[in-house]
């Protein structure tokens, strides 16, 4: 059984717990070994925190190749301050563990990259390409040939159109849906319940039906 640890905590860090939970109700696969987490010290639902998030914590568990990690703290909110965070931990690329929950349908011809998280009931069609640390909550749908670049994320009981192009960041709300064959701009943000017809830029802001941009992501 492979290792893991969980870089984040309550939210987003004990969604993926639950879903690795999941798994192995299945199929024995991770044991979950603890956090990193900058603010609590522990236990996270029973598993200790291992330490802060930094290079020095993650290169002490490095050193055992059966060790894989998982990234939370990416979102519309957090960006840029994480994603630092993130590229200074200096963790290789395929140490990052992807994490599909049992109950999502993803198709034979969809491509996923590293430190994904697919959560229940999502349905992902056929020649969709998702890049690395990417995540997708329940109940989502995302249509054929679609395209999430990294650290895009899209939220419950989404709808993503086919042909659309997440760009790097892209963030799409609980319910929100798009048009077929739009793009979605670097770290754009689509607000809860929206529905987009048409492509919106790099750092958007749009709410609405139809969506309409009311300003820009700091």
């Amino acid at each position: 059984m492979k290792k893991l640890i969980i870089i984040g905590g309550y939210g987003n860090g004990t969604v993926v717990q639950s879903t690795v939970e999941d798994i192995n109700k299945v199929k024995p696969s991770w044991n979950v070994i603890g956090f990193l987490n900058d603010n609590d010290k522990g236990p996270i639902n029973g598993k200790p925190v291992l330490g802060p998030i930094d290079k020095v914590t993650a290169a002490r568990y490095l050193e055992d190749e059966d060790v894989y990690f998982f990234y939370t703290l990416i979102s519309v909110k957090l960006n840029f301050k994480f994603l630092h965070k993130l590229h200074n931990l200096k963790i290789p690329l395929e140490r990052f563990a992807t994490i599909i929950h049992p109950t999502a349908v993803i198709s034979t011809f969809a491509q996923i990259g590293y430190g994904v998280s697919i959560q229940p009931f999502v349905s992902v069609g056929p020649n969709v390409k998702i890049g690395n640390h990417v995540q997708i909550f329940a109940q989502s749908l995302i249509g054929h040939d679609a395209k999430l670049a990294d650290y895009s994320y899209v939220a419950n009981n989404a709808c993503i159109g086919a042909s659309v192009h997440l760009q790097e960041g892209a963030y799409v709300g609980t319910n929100a849906t798009t048009l077929e064959n739009i793009n979605l701009g670097k770290w754009s943000l689509v607000g809860i319940g929206a529905v987009v017809l048409k492509d919106l830029p790099d750092y958007a802001k749009a709410v609405g039906n139809p969506a309409r941009i009311i300003g820009k992501v700091e």
